[in-house]
């Protein structure tokens, strides 16, 4: 049987053939269509809870919001290439009994960020740790990763 990635890849090769375009829009539109069709496709596949609009909605506030991370992240370290101040230390941000799928969201999206580095999860105290290039506010750091699960991420993946 071929695994969800492997689906999405034919269905995105299948759809950049038809257009005949290896453009990034192209790719990144076919990839999300992709991955839409397959996880809608699964005998397993249920529907969230609130329905698929309010899920949709917070999927693309997730992606939005991971983007401006991206944004101020690579700002943040262009800043400290170039000399700018600061203090790189690791910080632990609750877990608050986020499922091990909503763990694994959350690596990949702080991940993504070139100044934040998911390095582990600490069962034992019930903690995220990652490393971030300016630490000097760690509960600022929280926060906003505790605002944007209950925002976004929390709605996106239980």
């Amino acid at each position: 049987m071929i695994s969800f990635a492997g689906r999405v890849v034919v269905l995105l090769a299948v759809y950049l053939l038809v257009l005949t375009s290896l453009d990034p829009g192209d790719i990144a539109i076919g990839t999300l269509l992709s991955i839409a069709i397959v996880a809608a496709s699964r005998p397993e596949a249920r529907v969230p809870a609130g329905g698929w609009l309010p899920w949709t909605v917070a999927l693309l506030g997730t992606l939005a919001s991971t983007g401006r991370e991206v944004i101020i992240g690579t700002v943040r370290t262009a800043r400290f290439a170039l000399g700018g101040k600061a203090q790189p230390d690791f910080v632990e941000i609750p877990r608050d009994g986020r499922s091990e799928r909503a763990v694994a969201l959350w690596g990949l999206l702080t991940g993504e960020a070139p100044d934040e580095y998911p390095v582990d999860v600490d069962e034992g105290r019930d903690v995220l740790v990652v490393h971030v290039l300016d630490a000097s506010d760690p509960a600022a750091i929280r926060a906003r990763h505790v605002r944007t699960r209950e925002r976004w991420q929390g709605r996106v993946v239980e």
